[in-house]
């Protein structure tokens, strides 16, 4: 949510924080701006819109050449998208510049307090508090000035401030929102994101939180807010430059539909054994008779994730035989009841920087539950303040719909829940020979199924052109499913889809069902085929248009409904991970089709880092 990035070298600046900024638009694109410094003075631009907007205003506009510089793009928080309401901000005298992540809760205090000491605001953004505070409890030193003011805000930000006294320096804070230093070649950077630099360098460093970090042509000093040094944790990244490169694909998200059978593998990686699965990273914390102790699992996330979270919930149960409950995260926090039994918080953020998620991390925590995260991203927040983590190997995700991160989420779980059943003797330990084997072929299952859908989604997206109204219906795992499903179609195609267990139609939806109003029935788990046939009956009846996605060879769903589409078959469990890529490949095409962007959808984020 919004994207900061900053570059401090022996190079021009702009064109590496234009560049930078293009990467992170997934995270804001309300409009965008630069403040660039060459070590006289510093210049702003900005504007709504995209960062191609902003590259268009200094193509007409130039801004001073410097190899220093900030930038920021935007997801409005506070204020509606505007030239002025865009960073970097500044106060009255100009005296300092800063781009902000995040929310100051407490700004409407801190504007009131400095509105009675003569200070003057332009913005409706909680933003603009920082450079007058700074202003206003300027010591004459940067680093002091801004170690001053640091603890009077609260809530989550993160930061890159230039000074006009002292302009070849950067500061960089991080407080429960993500900021990552760079270090490359005589150069260093922030980015609120990793693949941002990913072109720039590979090695970098979380900021964290009572960190800052001070960029100058001399060196690169991390420090604590009591001025002590730190030496950086340096992390190298696995992921590299063609993994933010769109090769022959249009959009992202067709890229990272496509990229799915290799986030699998990679996710599968070193993990399946011949006996089940293989988890270092928990081994040190969980034994036992500590698995077999517990008598009851959170699973908590939001969005997309919850939906794994919810597939997840289903095997865990199924494995381990005890009750799990998944929750969205921004209710755990405030619905969780801490318990005397021994309990165990399962976390899922593709980002490892969700807001809610974290702060149900920290619900968790505090209420004696040990918390395993399953992330995407080394070093984020949550990866780092977990008991444990479980790495996703899907790499870096830019459009805002998730796909390879949710599939590989799905796996990471199901590789956890035959851990615990092993680990504590769980009732499904006779079933784990099935699923590994199945597991160890999902890869190219995954590939068939992108290869015999395809065209026909494509097809079938052209129906759904001139449509308000959509439903998906499926029980058991296919009703999860069908969550996900009708999420990926609001999000990108902006097309009223509503998910449904099938049974339940009946019970008051059935309303809503009128000739040639499209429902796809998801049917891929035999236990229950028989009811959904029925049920797909009942909606045909009032004349529906019924797509069926089933498998290789069911000709009972053929018989049933207008048109179908055939997966291949694998386990029961893994079929919600084989069915999601039609569902998918739908959203994709019926978001296209209707001219829209589906790599930035209206009004959406991809890294929710507020509350």
């Amino acid at each position: 949510m919004s994207g900061i990035v900053g570059f401090l070298g022996k190079r021009n600046a702009l064109p590496i924080l234009l560049d930078c900024l293009e990467k992170l638009d997934y995270r804001g694109y309300d409009s965008a701006g630069v403040a660039i410094s060459n070590f006289y003075d510093i210049e702003v631009k900005k504007t709504v819109g995209r960062v191609k907007n902003l590259r268009s205003l200094l193509g007409d506009d130039p801004i001073l050449q410097g190899t220093l510089g900030i930038g920021h793009t935007r997801w409005a928080t506070h204020g509606i998208p505007s030239v002025t309401n865009s960073h970097p901000l500044s106060g009255c005298s100009d005296r300092f510049f800063v781009v902000h992540n995040g929310i100051i809760e407490n700004y409407a205090q801190l504007r009131r307090s400095l509105s009675q000491k003569g200070h003057s605001f332009i913005t409706d953004t909680d933003t603009e508090v920082i450079p007058h505070l700074l202003e206003e409890y300027d010591t004459g030193n940067f680093e002091t000035t801004v170690l001053k003011v640091l603890p009077m805000l609260k809530g989550s930000f993160a930061l890159a401030i230039v000074s006009r006294e002292q302009p070849n320096t950067i500061i960089g804070v991080s407080q429960d929102n993500p900021l990552v230093l760079g270090f490359g070649k005589e150069e260093a950077f922030l980015a609120s994101d990793i693949p941002a630099i990913l072109s720039y360098t590979r090695e970098i460093h979380p900021i964290k939180n009572g960190e800052i970090v001070i960029l100058s042509p001399e060196k690169v000093v991390v420090k604590n807010f009591n001025g002590d040094v730190l030496e950086p944790e340096r992390i190298v990244v696995e992921w590299n430059v063609q993994d933010v490169i769109l090769n022959e694909y249009q959009h992202y998200m067709m890229k990272e539909i496509f990229e799915q059978p290799k986030a699998i593998e990679e996710t599968l990686l070193g993990r399946l054994t011949p006996h089940g699965v293989n988890l270092p990273e928990l081994e040190s914390i969980w034994d036992e008779e500590s698995v077999k102790r517990l008598r009851k699992i959170y699973i908590v996330a939001s969005g997309t994730s919850y939906h794994s979270g919810l597939l997840g919930k289903k095997v865990i149960e199924q494995f381990l035989g005890i009750p799990v409950e998944a929750t969205f995260s921004s209710e755990f926090t405030y619905n969780h009841q801490p318990s005397n039994e021994p309990s165990l918080v399962i976390v899922l953020s593709q980002s490892g920087e969700t807001a809610d998620t974290l702060s149900a991390l920290r619900q968790a925590k505090q209420s004696g539950c040990p918390v395993i995260a399953i992330t995407n991203t080394a070093g984020s927040s949550i990866a780092r303040k977990a008991d444990s983590t479980i790495y996703t190997k899907a790499g870096p995700e830019l459009a805002v719909a998730s796909t390879k991160a949710y599939t590989s989420q799905i796996v990471a779980l199901i590789l956890l829940s035959i851990w615990l059943a092993k680990k504590g003797d769980g009732p499904g330990t006779s079933h784990i020979r099935s699923l590994v084997d199945s597991l160890e072929c999902l890869p190219g299952d995954v590939e068939s199924t992108l290869i015999m859908t395809q065209e026909a989604i494509d097809q079938f997206a052209q129906i759904t052109y001139d449509q308000d109204h959509l439903f998906l219906i499926g029980r058991g795992l296919d009703y999860v499913l069908a969550l996900e499903g009708a999420l990926k179609l609001q999000e990108v195609a902006y097309i009223h889809a509503d998910a449904y267990a099938a049974g339940e139609m009946k019970h008051g939806t059935m309303a809503l069902i009128t000739p040639g109003v499209p429902v796809i029935a998801l049917a891929t788990q035999e236990s229950v085929l028989d009811k959904l046939i029925s049920n797909i009956k009942e909606v045909k009846a009032r004349g529906a248009f019924v797509v069926g996605i089933s498998t290789i060879g069911d000709d009972l769903i053929g018989e049933v409904v207008d048109q179908v589409l055939f997966i291949p078959s694998t386990h029961p469990l893994l079929m919600p991970i084989l069915a999601a890529i039609p569902l998918q490949l739908l959203a994709y095409y019926s978001g296209t089709v209707r001219g829209h962007d589906v790599d930035r959808p209206r009004n959406l984020a991809k890294s929710l880092t507020v509350e």
